[in-house]
């Protein structure tokens, strides 16, 4: 690992800590993190009163009992407590500083369970670069999960890699990569239409194209968003889907009408040509550019008259 690839990551980081210096006095160190801190969430609710303290109130163990069980575990002072809800389930997060540098402890509201995140995102780096000899772009904490990690991504051998590290012993528990897009891997030369519709084909089919909009056709698809996250696929309920080209968004009626049955392709669709500015929640963000792995199995049929095919997950409506 080089220097730059430390430089790099330190200025991508998650900023829900703090990297500094283990002489920092402790006012500069909250200063610090406060200045640093992610833009405050005026979307979600307040939590119902009511609700939040019959769960904490269940709770065995309280926000007193948890950061004196911080400070035992970490021989640090307290810097912030946070109860944290989770289904019936209630989590401390305490960040002590100790010799200068924050670290996070969790508390299992439930047993006393402490789990102390004695990690840090530049210590994960340094796993995650001797796991894979890359560039770092970026490096993030998910703290709620068990065990509580960080996730590094690097950029490496033309791939994008996702180094999952252990954020308590520092062990790595995953190295995924893809390429560029998720979905298959593909090499072939991309396609941008005027309209912002591009694609890469990655099996060129041999037989007919649909004639136009009011075909029926046949697919396989699975659907992704730019980060990787899948949020449909017939291929995974192992059935194909039929549908009229009129019935679906404009990335698909132009990105698999112009397909020769035996196809799969890529299509690389904007929200202008996808669910636009809005989304579709809870599944599809607002101004998301969608990626589809489609395959065109057949023409069902090619008749401007048929249009009672069930609509696809793609569908405008």
């Amino acid at each position: 690992m080089n220097l730059t690839s430390i430089q790099s990551a330190i200025a991508t980081l998650a900023l829900t800590f703090a990297l500094v210096s283990p002489v920092m006095p402790i006012g500069e160190i909250m200063n610090r993190a406060a200045a640093q801190a992610p833009p405050c969430d005026y979307e979600t609710l307040p939590p119902d009163p009511s609700e939040a303290a019959q769960k904490l109130g269940a709770a065995k163990i309280t926000m007193p009992m948890a950061i004196e069980m911080a400070v035992k575990a970490s021989g640090g002072t307290v810097i912030s407590g946070t109860a944290m809800t989770k289904g019936e389930s209630a989590t401390y997060e305490i960040v002590c500083a100790v010799g200068g540098v924050p670290q996070r402890i969790l508390i299992d509201g439930a047993t006393g369970t402490v789990t102390a995140i004695k990690f840090s995102p530049l210590d994960a780096i340094v796993k995650a670069s001797a796991k894979v000899n890359g560039v770092v772009q970026s490096v993030t904490g998910d703290f709620g999960a068990t065990p509580p990690t960080y996730s590094v991504i690097l950029f490496a051998s033309g791939k994008i890699h996702t180094v999952v590290v252990n954020a308590v012993d520092g062990t790595v528990v995953s190295d995924t990569a893809r390429g560029q897009f998720p979905g298959t891997d593909v090499s072939g030369e991309m396609v941008t239409q005027p309209d912002g519709l591009k694609y890469i084909d990655i099996v060129k089919g041999t037989g007919p194209m649909p004639s136009g909009p009011s075909a029926v056709v046949e697919v396989h698809y699975t659907g992704y968003l730019v980060d990787g996250t899948k949020f449909d696929s017939s291929v995974d309920r192992g059935q194909t889907a039929s549908f009229p080209l009129a019935n679906v968004i404009k990335g698909w009626t132009e990105g698999v009408g112009s397909m020769n049955v035996g196809g799969k392709r890529k299509l690389i669709i904007p929200y202008t040509l996808a669910y636009g500015a809005a989304g579709r929640a809870p599944v599809i963000p607002a101004k998301a550019t969608l990626i589809f792995d489609v395959e065109l199995i057949k023409i069902v049929s090619d008749s401007s008259t048929d249009q009672d095919a069930p609509a696809s997950p793609a569908a405008k409506h």
